[in-house]
Order: C-alpha cells, then structure tokens, then sequence
C-alpha cells in the first residue's frame, strides 16, 4: 500500500500543480487580471520600462505564483518518479533509468523557475536607484534579466527533454501491463509535446506558437498524464526482484 501511496499522492501533486500554474501563467502572459499603460512607439528602452514599472508591481503576484507553482510541481515529479521506479524490479535497467531521469528532470526545472522568480524580484524591488545613473542602471537591469532569463530557458529545455524520458520510460515500464493502452498512447503523445516546446523555442518559432504549445503540454498533457496515473495506478508493494 505505501508504494501506491507515494505513487498516487505525488501524481495528484503533479497533476493539480501544473495546471494550476498553467491558468496563472496565462493569466499573466495575456493580461487578463491587469492591463500595461498604452506606450507610444516612440519610446526608447528607458522610458518603456520605467512606464510598466506599475505594471510590473501589480503583476508581480500573478507572475510569482504561476512559477512557483511550475516549480513545486517539478519537486513533484522528482517524488512521483522514485515512487514509480520501487514499482519496477531492482533487476530492470529502467529503474535506475527511471530515478536518475525524475531527480534530474525535477531539480533542474525547479532552479530553473527560482532563476526566473529571483532574476524578476530585483527588477521589482528596486528598479533604480536615486543616484543619477538611472538610464544605466535600468539598461543594466534588462540585460541581467535577459541573462538571467536565458540561462533558466536553457535549463527548462534540459528539464523538458528528461521530463519526457520520464515519460517515455514509464510507458514502457507500466504501459499495458500496469496501466491501459490509452495511457500509453498519452504518455507518447506527452513526450513528443515537450521535445517539440524544446524545438521550438530554439528554433526561434513565429510569433506565439511556443508559448501556445508549452500551455498546451503543462496545462492539459502533462496533468492528464498524471491524473490519469492518480486514479488508476494499482495497489501493490514496492518490486524488489
């Protein structure tokens, strides 16, 4: 009963914390709960942010909390795998395949997010300071953002692609024998998604097919592909041959 337990608890975590942050993080991305100033196209870099700095301040929580969550739902899987892999004989390559992927996938998603979260509270905590350097300052500030933001995207694609060997491996360790062939088929479907957000975010996809496309794999695929494990994922003691 205890590895269905650990199994099935960090399945609903996953599950229920994805889409949560899925719903945030739009939120946020199309404006829904607050609207940025209408700024003239004239504008430079400097004046454009110091208009949003408001903007930013009320948005702040929206953008926290749809992060955070994506965060603790990496943390999520990094259980849901360990308890996936006492299910699977101590014998089996995949075991060890199966743990090494989550731990990884979990913890490199999770800095990832803290990388975004903390980049973003030194913009919001102090945008400048009142000491006659404030173009420098505020240009100094976008570029350790877009720094910052650069090498926690980095780390996401790493997280996505072993997100989808989890994925991949679970499948065939538990496709058809454990769970039904349908789960299966989500789980490759699943896997595909998140290889194909890692594509295209760096091919540079037009407009906001990626963006789109990622809602699309932490919103829907993924919490389907871990519910789905919540509710039907058999009883049964950890494997040990």
């Amino acid at each position: 009963m205890r590895g269905r337990t650990i199994v099935n608890g960090f399945a609903l975590a996953l599950g229920v914390l994805f889409f949560v942050a899925t719903l945030f993080q739009l939120a946020d991305q199309l404006n829904l709960v607050h609207q940025p100033p209408a700024i003239p196209d004239s504008a430079n870099l400097v004046d454009r942010v110091t208009a949003l700095i408001p903007f930013r301040h009320d948005e702040w929580p929206i953008f926290f909390l749809g992060n955070a969550l994506i965060c603790l739902g990496f943390l999520a899987l990094v259980g849901l795998g360990l308890g996936l892999a006492t299910r699977v004989g101590r014998g089996d390559d995949r075991r060890q395949l199966l743990q090494w992927a989550a731990v990884s996938a979990g913890l490199i998603g999770a800095v990832a997010q803290l990388v975004v979260i903390g980049a973003s509270k030194a913009a919001i905590d102090i945008p400048y300071c009142d000491c006659g350097f404030k173009d420098t300052e505020i240009v100094s500030q976008v570029w350790a953002e877009m720094v910052a933001g650069s090498a926690a995207q980095w780390l996401i694609y790493a997280a996505s692609l072993l997100a989808a060997a989890v994925v991949v491996v679970g499948a065939r360790a538990f496709g058809d024998r454990v769970m039904p062939s349908s789960w299966t088929l989500l789980s490759y479907v699943t896997a595909i998604a998140l290889v194909a957000t890692v594509i295209l975010g760096f091919v540079d996809a037009p407009g906001d097919l990626a963006s789109w496309v990622t809602a699309l794999v932490t919103g829907i695929l993924v919490p389907l592909w871990a519910l789905w494990i919540w509710r039907s994922f058999p009883a049964g003691e950890p494997a040990t041959a």
